[in-house]
């Protein structure tokens, strides 16, 4: 595994997830409510602090999310700035009047796509005011080139991922994340969405990156994780 500084330039990624105490970010039926109040106020002054905040299209074809910042965690008179949203979705497959393009459309909105997106597709994309930027031949985004790319056209140093499970698998495996900030539920997701689904399955524990306890904090009935993403094998204690 190579290091961050053998790595082209790109931007510091910070993933941010609230998971079940068994590690599902959703339950079967597509529920996501594990925040509470204190937990959203993080997550939106992250989302301030951020350049852009990126998911996959399923997410937005699952929560319609706006991906902007809600002033109602912020003192009067803070100077909110909205991250540039992106979508990481080969095919271009996100509904034309998703709120990630219609809600706020002086908020730029980027799309992450193959050469396998359809040219109607991407017209209809482009006439919506989404920026493209076409990352390979696919099947998959190509994410090392896309990172590349937004830190060197779009000037964007730090970027929020916030998911779905495979995007979180994918930016994992290319060593992409260099932090995660986990919110930790007191619940069971039991056969829902785990925080990650790996394109390579882990078979022993020594190959697993390292994910090291920065800091850690109790808010409201969760518990909150701050760790460093190190890509080589945990040392046993």
């Amino acid at each position: 595994m190579c290091s961050r500084s053998n790595q082209q330039k790109r931007p510091r990624i910070i993933l941010s997830a609230a998971i079940t105490l068994d590690g599902r970010i959703a339950s079967v039926s597509g529920d996501v409510t594990l925040s509470n109040t204190e937990d959203w106020k993080r997550v939106h002054h992250l989302r301030a602090r951020s350049d852009a905040i990126m998911v996959g299209s399923g997410t937005i074809l699952s929560d319609d999310s706006k991906l902007t910042v809600k002033a109602e965690f912020f003192e009067e008179g803070y100077n909110i700035q909205d991250p540039i949203r992106i979508v990481v979705s080969s095919r271009g497959k996100i509904p034309l009047n998703a709120r990630v393009i219609t809600y706020r459309p002086d908020v730029r909105t980027i799309i992450a796509i193959t050469t396998q997106c359809p040219t109607i597709q991407k017209e209809k994309l482009i006439q919506k005011g989404c920026n493209l930027i076409i990352c390979g031949e696919g099947p998959l985004v190509n994410l090392k080139f896309l990172m590349e790319t937004l830190y060197k056209e779009f000037n964007i140093k730090s970027l929020l991922l916030e998911g779905g499970s495979k995007l979180n698998g994918n930016m994992l495996t290319e060593e992409l994340i260099d932090e995660i900030h986990l919110a930790i539920a007191p619940v069971l997701g039991g056969e829902g969405t785990p925080i990650f689904t790996l394109p390579t399955p882990i078979k022993a524990f020594t190959q697993s990156p390292f994910f090291e306890i920065m800091e850690n904090q109790i808010i409201g009935d969760m518990i909150w994780l701050k760790l460093k993403v190190h890509y080589k094998s945990r040392k046993a204690q």
